[in-house]
C-alpha cells in the first residue's frame, strides 16, 4: 500500500509520521530539518507492507513533483496536509492540491483521500483565530476533493495517541471489516478492569487501556522484546502459528501474552484476581482477537 502525504512546506507532514509512526513525541519535532525532495518509510502493519511517501513542500520540490507525476503513481491514499496555523497560504496549497487531483483525474486512477487540517491545536495559538482559520479552511478545502472518496480530520502531534488511532484507522480503510472490528474491541475494552494491550506481532498497537504503553504506533521497548521473545518460543519451539505465555510473582502480578495466526497478539496485566465480569469479557475479546486473527490472515491473501 502507498501512502502519500502532500502540502506546503512547515505544515507538518514529517512531524505527523514521526509522532506516529517513529517514536517521537512532540517536543522532539521541534529538531527535524526539512524534507529534501521526497523520503519513503517502509512499514509493516498487521502483514501488510505500507509505504509512506513524505513529499517534500518546499516550492521547487513541488513544481519538480507535478512535472514528474508518475511518482504519484500508485498511490492507494492520498494525505494532504493543512497547517491551520498559516492561513495566508490556504490558496496557495489548495493550488497545490488542485494540481495533484488533475495528475490523478487524467490517469483515471482515484486514491482515497484523508485531508487532515493540521495543527488544530491551540499551544502557542489562540482558540479564537483556530476557530476562524478553521472555518476559513473549511470553505476553501472540501469541496475541492467531491469527486474522490473523501474524508476530513483534525489533527494535532500534542495528541499522540488520537493521532495513532487515526493513522490506525487510515491504514485499515481498504479492509472495512478489520476497521470495524478494532473499533468494536476498542468500546468492549473500556469495561474492562485489567490493562489490556492487542497489538500485532511487531509491537504496533492497535488499541489498550495502558498508560505508557508507547510512542505512537510503537509499544514501549520492554513490552516489544518481551513479545519477541514468546513469538521466537512459539515459531522454533512450539512450531505453531498460535500460541499462549503466562508469569506471575509471588506478589500475585500476572501477564499472560496470547499470539493469533503469527500475526497479532494480546498482552494482558493483572495485579489482582478479576471479577466475574470483567472475566468473562476478557474471555470474549480473546476469542474475538482469535476470529480478528482470521479475518487478517484472509485480507492479506486477497
Amino acid at each position: 500500500m502507498k501512502v502519500s502525504l502532500v502540502g506546503l512546506n512547515n505544515c507538518g507532514k514529517t512531524s505527523i509520521c514521526s509522532v506516529a509512526f517513529g517514536q517521537k513525541n512532540a517536543e522532539d519535532t521541534q529538531s527535524l530539518n526539512p524534507t529534501i525532495f521526497y523520503e519513503v518509510r517502509h512499514y509493516p502493519f498487521l502483514g501488510f507492507q505500507i509505504g509512506i511517501f513524505d513529499f517534500g513542500g518546499q516550492e521547487d520540490h513541488r513544481k519538480e513533483f507535478l512535472e514528474k507525476p508518475e511518482l504519484f503513481a500508485g498511490t492507494d491514499i492520498l494525505i494532504p496536509v493543512v497547517d491551520l496555523h498559516d492561513p495566508k497560504n490556504f490558496e496557495n496549497a489548495k493550488k497545490y492540491f488542485k494540481e495533484i487531483l488533475d495528475i490523478f483525474n487524467q490517469s483515471n486512477k482515484k486514491p482515497k483521500i484523508f485531508l487532515l487540517f493540521h495543527k488544530c491545536d491551540t499551544k502557542n495559538y489562540q482558540k479564537e483565530l483556530i476557530d476562524a482559520n478553521i472555518k476559513q479552511a473549511r470553505n476553501i478545502f472540501l469541496d475541492l476533493f467531491v469527486e474522490f472518496d473523501f474524508n476530513f480530520i483534525f489533527t494535532s502531534i500534542f495528541e499522540q495517541n488520537d493521532l495513532r488511532k487515526i493513522f490506525r484507522d487510515i491504514l485499515l480503510s481498504s479492509h472495512a471489516n478489520l476497521k470495524i472490528n478494532i473499533q468494536k474491541m476498542e468500546k468492549d475494552l473500556q469495561g474492562i478492569k485489567t490493562s489490556i494491550i492487542i497489538t500485532d506481532i511487531l509491537g504496533n498497537i492497535l488499541i489498550h487501556n495502558v498508560q505508557n504503553v508507547g510512542s505512537g504506533f510503537i509499544l514501549r521497548q520492554d513490552l516489544r522484546d518481551f513479545l519477541n521473545s514468546c513469538n521466537n518460543i512459539r515459531e522454533k519451539i512450539f512450531t505453531s502459528d498460535s500460541a499462549n505465555f503466562k508469569g506471575k510473582n509471588d506478589d500475585g502480578k500476572e501477564i499472560e501474552i496470547y499470539i493469533f495466526k503469527y500475526i497479532i497478539s494480546v498482552i494482558i496485566m493483572k495485579s489482582r484476581d478479576l471479577d466475574k465480569n470483567s472475566h468473562d469479557k476478557v474471555a470474549i475479546l480473546i476469542n474475538n482477537v482469535k476470529l480478528l486473527a482470521d479475518l487478517i490472515v484472509s485480507a492479506n491473501f486477497n
